[in-house]
This record gives structure tokens, C-alpha cells and sequence, in this order.
């Protein structure tokens, strides 16, 4: 949000406000992603913990090439809930989302679903994708 104000002798000039939102681009190339810490906790107790690195890749029709965007873990904000069985880490940003279903059923945990959405103003695209399948499966009290 921009305000500007600019004062002549007998004239007073006020540009109004404007609101601009910052959406990400994508890269042809893969970027370094950066490392981010998320948690997710109910009262004093922390139900998830990941430490990673997100990117994004799309399939621009348009250019016929994959293109990429990294998450920056510093322009995130994370929420989500815990639960005895299942709890979700929703990791957002300007320009989308990132959900993460995580299920605990002994003696495994793993991940049930991850749902992203990006959305580029600059070129008028909304991705969209779900994936609803037992991934990063591990023993439970391991990571």
C-alpha cells in the first residue's frame, strides 16, 4: 500500500492509496530452494514438525516446458490442526498454498494427501493439483 503526498504553495495533491498484490512467477530452470522450519501445535504440544524445502513445477502449455517456483520459507505463513490420528500442516504464500494430510496408524505414519494451488496474475493461470496416496511412510517415532 502506497500513500504519496505531494504539496505545492496553494495546491495540496493526494494520491489515492492503491493495493497491490505480489504474485509469484515461474522459472524455466529449477532455483535453489531454501530450507524452511514449519510447525504445527496444539497448546505445548508440537504434533508436526517438517523441515524442507517446497517448489512448484507447471506445465506451461503456452511455452511447452516445465516451469518451476520455489517456496520462501520467510514469506510463509503456516497453520493446521492435530489430531489423534490425523493432523495438517497448510503452509501459504502470495500466489497459493501448500496442505499437508499427515495420518499416524501404528506402527506407521505417513503422508495421505497434499493439495497445492498457484495462482499467477501475470499470466492468468490457476494451477491446481491433489495427490491422495500413502507417501513418505515411516515407523512411528522416526521422521
Amino acid at each position: 500500500v502506497t500513500n504519496a503526498t505531494t504539496i505545492h504553495p496553494g495546491t495540496q495533491t493526494t494520491t489515492p492509496s492503491a493495493t497491490t498484490t505480489m504474485r509469484p512467477t515461474l522459472a524455466p530452470r529449477p532455483a535453489p530452494i531454501p530450507t524452511g522450519t514449519y510447525t504445527v501445535s496444539d497448546g505445548n504440544r508440537t504434533c508436526i514438525k517438517a523441515v524442507m524445502g517446497l517448489q512448484l513445477m507447471a506445465q506451461n502449455t503456452q511455452k511447452k516446458r516445465m516451469e518451476y517456483m520455489a517456496v520462501n520459507p520467510n514469506t510463509t505463513k503456516t497453520s493446521g490442526s492435530c489430531g489423534t490420528v490425523q493432523s495438517k500442516l497448510n503452509i501459504t504464500f502470495s500466489g497459493g498454498f501448500i496442505n499437508i494430510t499427515f495420518v499416524k496408524q501404528a506402527p506407521t505414519y505417513y503422508v495421505s494427501k497434499i493439495e497445492t494451488r498457484l495462482q499467477l496474475s501475470s499470466e492468468g493461470m490457476l494451477y491446481y493439483a491433489t495427490i491422495q496416496e500413502e507417501l513418505f511412510t515411516t515407523k512411528l517415532g522416526n521422521s
